[in-house]
């Protein structure tokens, strides 16, 4: 099995059972070149063999002819001049024609030692050049498929390289366009709540004037309409809470997904908590004040209205010409209820809302701030 370590493992790229198989291929074509060119060696070397054995054999012939050669020079030419005139002429015939066919079969000899010389020398330089073509393709082909394997994979990691690259500089655009807007939905809810805030505050100091020249006729109304008005503020309360359990669920589902680009974005997200703080702290300054506004409002006003109503009220506070009579024509009448005595959407509950959303959101940005802090 090949080392796959070296390509570089990234998010999206070549299929690596592909890039496996492809290299597989490639190391089984240089296995099978080098096991054709040793066969082809061990054919040669068989060959260089069957010529020595060739060459050990004309050797021994050639000694065997030297040999019966040397015996013939050696032994000592019959005289036949003893035997009779016939008798000497059909030895010396003989003779003759032994040393024909001795001469013949010198010549044979020759002539098959030297066929077999050229043979031999034939075969060895056909093995000869066999082999080293044999062994030069094999070893072109090797290299071939060696630098076609190195070029594949260099083309390989080339393109990882690349594909890298991109998603990389993907993944640095997609973290900036998140960060822009992260910053942007900062910047808005900062102005969103610095203009809901002068809003409040506007409408507040607005209608506190009209709030207070009504405060002495809903407080002679107080008692009649107590039921009905904690009945109408426990179902305002309830709405109020329903709609602070909305606002807190789409804050946490905000400040979810923000907490997932916090812990990429570690550094900057300290500063940006650093900055929150200080807004928080801001924040939750203003908001004390608020508080301490709205408690000195109902400490005065709404503490207890029916105390108020237990001591007389001077005549100038109370009603005076035409207001006296309609009072008095009020008493006389039974008292029913009007409900946009009791809106819901005055200024006080507004302010009170929002000043209680500012306070969740503050905390929520402190709890996000210590899981940042210990993530």
């Amino acid at each position: 099995m090949t080392d796959t370590s070296q390509f570089r493992t990234v998010l999206r790229g070549y299929d690596p059972a592909q890039v496996e198989h492809t290299v597989r291929e490639l190391h089984a074509a240089a296995e099978a070149a080098r096991q054709e060119a040793a066969e082809l060696s061990v054919h040669v070397t068989k060959l260089e063999s069957a010529h020595v054995q060739l060459r050990e054999v004309v050797d021994a012939r050639d000694a065997e002819i030297a040999t019966m050669a040397q015996a013939g020079r050696s032994a000592a030419a019959p005289s036949f001049a003893d035997l009779g005139d016939r008798i000497g002429s059909m030895l010396t015939l003989a003779d003759e024609e032994a040393a024909q066919i001795r001469a013949k079969a010198q010549e044979d000899s020759d002539a098959a030692k030297s066929a077999a010389s050229e043979v031999c020398a034939a075969l060895t330089n056909e093995a000869q050049r066999y082999a080293a073509d044999t062994r030069s393709k094999a070893e072109a082909d090797a290299a071939r498929l060696l630098e076609d394997a190195r070029t594949k994979a260099d083309d390989i990691l080339e393109a990882a390289a690349r594909e890298a690259s991109a998603r990389r500089e993907e993944a640095e655009a997609v973290y900036e366009r998140q960060r822009a807007k992260a910053a942007a939905a900062a910047a808005d809810f900062e102005t969103t709540l610095a203009t809901r805030r002068d809003k409040a505050a506007a409408e507040f100091t607005a209608q506190m004037s009209q709030h207070e020249a009504s405060l002495a006729a809903i407080q002679e109304r107080a008692s009649m309409l107590s039921s009905d008005a904690e009945a109408a503020h426990a179902d305002a309360r309830s709405e109020a809470t329903a709609l602070l359990e909305q606002a807190r669920q789409e804050a946490a589902s905000v400040v979810g997904a923000a907490r997932e680009q916090a812990v990429r974005i570690k550094r900057d997200s300290e500063r940006e908590l650093a900055a929150a703080t200080a807004r928080r702290d801001s924040i939750t300054a203003q908001l004390t004040n608020v508080r301490q506004m709205l408690a000195t409002l109902g400490g005065g006003t709404f503490a207890n209205p029916l105390a108020d109503l237990a001591e007389p009220a001077p005549a100038s506070t109370l009603v005076s010409g035409s207001d006296t009579e309609d009072a008095g024509h009020a008493a006389d009448e039974p008292e029913t209820f009007d409900a946009a005595d009791l809106d819901p959407g005055h200024p006080e509950d507004d302010a009170l809302t929002e000043a209680g959303d500012s306070e969740d959101l503050s905390d929520d940005l402190g709890v996000d701030r210590e899981r940042a802090t210990v993530g």
